[in-house]
């Protein structure tokens, strides 16, 4: 239902008879009405440091109000019609203007103190960056406190003050977050036996394995491959 601030009118229902493609874009308007809002649908990546995924675990929306002096509507038209034209460097010419919309974005986001840009603040400790870095290519690897802090080139105590402040939580806490993520993955979208998965998520025992991830999903591990099979598990874990 999309409603408008301070309109008399009745809100209207967009349903799916409202969504309408036009030369490649999803449009999304009352039928037979002319749209006051368009809504540009798509997918993509925005990445720091190769391993860090900027938007990859958002659970709401991000919604921003920009200022006509922000030029977004010009740059999301410029790489819409990059997209639509399909000319030589399409692919160089639209991440370029993407990426001109994502930094917009973010700081747009970090003057307004919107909760979802708490993850932003990793990317002013390079240090500690380099270690979360490591910690989310390589969730099975084993990590401790003293490898992670060698890694960021701090002491073991520095590096514990430093990433418990940015991330509210200790390393090993987000280490065992990030091994069930693994372990959630592979669960549903490989054939892997369980002991495999549990090796690959940096468990040895099964059975210490099974109980995280029990604890974490409040299932056992062959329940949630069965659930993901049969449609009943959110594909982003």
């Amino acid at each position: 239902m999309i409603e408008v601030d301070g309109g008399s009118s009745p809100p209207k229902l967009i349903s799916r008879d409202c969504w309408t493609r036009q030369e490649g874009i999803l449009r999304v308007a009352v039928p037979k009405e002319q749209p006051e809002i368009v809504q540009i649908c798509g997918f993509f990546n925005a990445s720091f440091g190769q391993s860090v995924r900027l938007f990859g675990e958002l659970r709401e929306p991000v919604i921003e109000q920009f200022e006509p002096a922000d030029r977004i509507d010009l740059k999301l038209r410029e790489a819409m019609n990059e997209l639509l034209q399909q000319e030589v460097g399409v692919g160089a010419m639209t991440a370029s203007l993407l990426r001109q919309i994502v930094v917009s974005l973010v700081r747009r986001s970090l003057k307004s103190s919107r909760r979802w840009t708490e993850r932003f603040s990793i990317l002013a400790d390079r240090q500690v960056t380099r270690a979360f870095a490591d910690m989310v290519a390589r969730p099975g690897a084993a990590h401790s406190v003293q490898s992670l802090a060698h890694s960021a080139g701090l002491s073991c105590s520095a590096f514990m003050a430093r990433f418990s402040d940015i991330f509210g939580q200790s390393p090993m806490a987000v280490l065992r977050h990030l091994r069930m993520r693994q372990a959630a993955i592979d669960l549903t979208t490989t054939t892997m036996s369980i002991d495999a998965v549990a090796l690959n998520a940096g468990y040895e025992s099964r059975s210490s394995f099974v109980r995280a991830f029990r604890k974490a999903y409040n299932r056992d591990p062959s329940d949630h491959r069965r659930m993901a099979k049969e449609g009943e598990v959110r594909k982003d874990i």
